[in-house]
């Protein structure tokens, strides 16, 4: 059904007509039934059933594709693509996007231009896509300036990427990326106005510094068997986090009301400033 997204002889045959059946409800209760959904299987299904529905599509905010989308079907990435395309290119006022199954790398920059006014969260899993085709820098995330929440999982970035600046943005996760330290520095400078910030399960050595003068939590979660510092200046922050460093320093944290600091081995430190795991050096330096 995803694939053909809504046929139109499925429309044709369940039209009832003028007198009853489904084109017989109100179009804003269609659009407040549809607004509900999320899952593209879903949105297909309902797109379906009559003209009226079909015709709701563009009003729809969500669009989710779960991991196992297209397994039944032929055509494989390239019947997902188009799938996908369709419906984005369809859902004029599309705010949010969740892709977990496979996709093409290329297909990505122009779906995110033709919502770049409206998306505000994008959510995206990569590892497949850029599997043996190039960088996973996701440098078309410029195209979706208005982005508030982005959550990134299985990419690659050896270099900054070439986000310009998210001004909006207020949430990022990386979850089991492989980063160079200075990926990840510039990434989040393209973000100034971070409230929360997670990396979680990231590959990752050198010596990484962030300064995000709004971040209120942060959870670091680095693993590797390099040596990796982190300098942090977050005046506001609340809640840290962090796994994996072995020098630490932290500008500001006097607003701090959580903090744990763990070692990959599995030592962990919760609470109050004594005693601290061994083997980790920390500084703390208020202003």
């Amino acid at each position: 059904l995803i694939p053909r997204i809504w046929p139109a002889h499925s429309a044709e045959r369940m039209d009832c007509g003028g007198d009853g059946g489904m084109d017989a409800l109100p179009d804003g209760v269609v659009q407040a039934i549809l607004s509900r959904l999320s899952s593209a299987r879903d949105v297909a299904a309902c797109a379906g059933v009559s003209r009226s529905w079909r015709d709701c599509v563009p009003f729809l905010p969500f669009l989710y594709f779960p991991r196992s989308a297209f397994d039944a079907a032929r055509g494989g990435v390239a019947c997902a693509d188009d799938a996908i395309g369709r419906m984005v290119h369809a859902a004029a006022r599309l705010e949010e996007l969740v892709i977990y199954c496979p996709f093409s790398a290329a297909r990505l920059p122009r779906w995110l231009a033709a919502r770049s006014a409206s998306l505000r969260v994008l959510e995206l899993r990569v590892d497949s896509a850029w599997s043996g085709s190039g960088s996973g820098h996701l440098d078309c995330v410029a195209a979706a300036p208005n982005l508030e929440e982005l959550r990134l999982w299985g990419l690659t970035m050896t270099r900054e990427p070439a986000w310009g600046r998210l001004d909006r943005l207020r949430v990022l996760e990386i979850v089991g990326a492989s980063l160079a330290d200075l990926a990840v520095s510039g990434a989040v400078d393209a973000c100034p106005n971070l409230t929360d910030l997670a990396l979680l399960g990231c590959e990752c050595s050198g010596s990484v510094f962030l300064a995000t003068p709004l971040l209120q939590r942060c959870r670091l979660d680095f693993v590797g068997s390099g040596t990796c510092s982190l300098a942090l200046a977050a005046p506001l922050v609340e809640s840290l986090e962090v796994q994996g460093f072995n020098y630490i320093t932290l500008h500001g944290g006097d607003r701090l009301k959580r903090l744990t600091i763990s070692k990959n081995t599995g030592a962990h430190w919760t609470g109050a400033p004594y005693p601290w795991p061994s083997a980790v050096l920390i500084r703390f330096i208020l202003v």
